[in-house]
């Protein structure tokens, strides 16, 4: 995996949140599996939330640089650590300003949490991240409202280390396993560099899109099984490297994965027209433009979630 073939800012989110992660584990407090009665205020879960949080909010933006201003995310985790060193060397764990500046960054923290379900649920990409930011939610939803009623960290020591700490480290080996198996899911392309010097003006570019978004959504061309990049730039009446540039850095996506997207969705529908209930499954497929089984079957569980046949058992009966 070549690192300038992904954008700057999440690759470098990403090392923070995989070092955060592993330093997390293995400097537990209860566990101390290499320094004896550590506690590493820099690496709590704070930071771990406020890490992916970004993560996710730069994996699904356009932006390709780090904006100065999303470091005001990070007050809420300065603020907490500020609050447990200052527990530990002053002694003022029962002070009422020091618990009220801990449920807030808390809260905070959590709304962090929430929103980043609400993106990748709302994006609907790389759902498997939800496997483990649900749970680490519930978790630390259930810490913060014990410590609320009894201002103490203690009442289920377990969550932390056995649960919190625990899900960290499965999001480490699940990070690193898609790394290696699927980097793109973790990791979104940069923009090509092939279009650097392109004489292509962004508002043309715009012209562009609108029309090629119109030929899909209206014209349905992707239901032509054998269209191809070259038919559809020479029906805009554009060069095939315009086309391709539009797709790449202004859609976010290729000719290919474009249409399959379409075709997916385009199935839906005819799954709940009454003219197609007597098609089979790859019956309507191919009417609306997939001609590999393999590649329908993949392309619809990639973004449904499900098979084309466990999909179509949700809706309801046509009459």
């Amino acid at each position: 995996m070549k690192r300038e073939s992904y954008k700057r800012v999440n690759f470098l989110l990403l090392l923070g949140s995989i070092i955060a992660l592993l330093l997390n584990v293995i400097g537990d407090d209860d566990f101390n599996l290499f320094f004896s009665n550590a506690n590493w205020y820099f690496f709590q879960s704070p930071l771990i939330i406020t890490l992916f949080f970004l993560l996710i909010k730069y994996h699904n933006s356009k932006q390709d640089k780090f904006q100065l201003r999303d470091l005001l995310y990070f007050i809420p985790y300065l603020f907490f650590i500020t609050l447990q060193i200052v527990e530990d060397v002053d002694g003022l764990d029962k002070n009422t300003g020091v618990i009220i500046g801990e449920i807030l960054a808390g809260v905070t923290l959590l709304v962090y949490l929430v929103y980043t379900i609400y993106d990748i649920i709302k994006n609907k990409k790389e759902r498997w991240m939800l496997f483990f930011i649900v749970p680490y939610a519930f978790l630390n939803l259930i810490d913060e409202i014990s410590f609320i009623i009894t201002t103490s960290h203690d009442n289920f020591s377990f969550l932390e280390s056995y649960g919190i700490i625990g899900l960290s480290a499965i999001l480490l080996y699940m990070i690193l396993f898609k790394l290696v198996v699927s980097p793109k899911s973790v990791l979104p392309k940069a923009d090509t560099k092939a279009y650097k010097t392109s004489s292509l003006s962004k508002s043309k570019a715009e012209v562009y899109k609108r029309e090629f978004l119109r030929l899909m959504e209206k014209e349905k061309l992707f239901t032509n099984s054998n269209i191809t990049v070259n038919q559809v730039a020479q029906k805009m009446g554009i060069p095939r490297q315009y086309l391709s540039e539009v797709l790449n850095v202004y859609l976010k996506s290729n000719f290919q994965d474009y249409l399959n997207k379409y075709r997916a969705e385009e199935f839906v529908e005819c799954l709940k027209d009454d003219k197609f209930k007597n098609y089979s499954i790859m019956g309507i497929a191919n009417e609306v433009g997939f001609k590999s089984k393999s590649s329908f079957n993949t392309t619809f569980k990639k973004i449904y979630g499900v098979t084309p046949s466990e999909f179509k058992k949700t809706l309801p009966s046509v009459v």
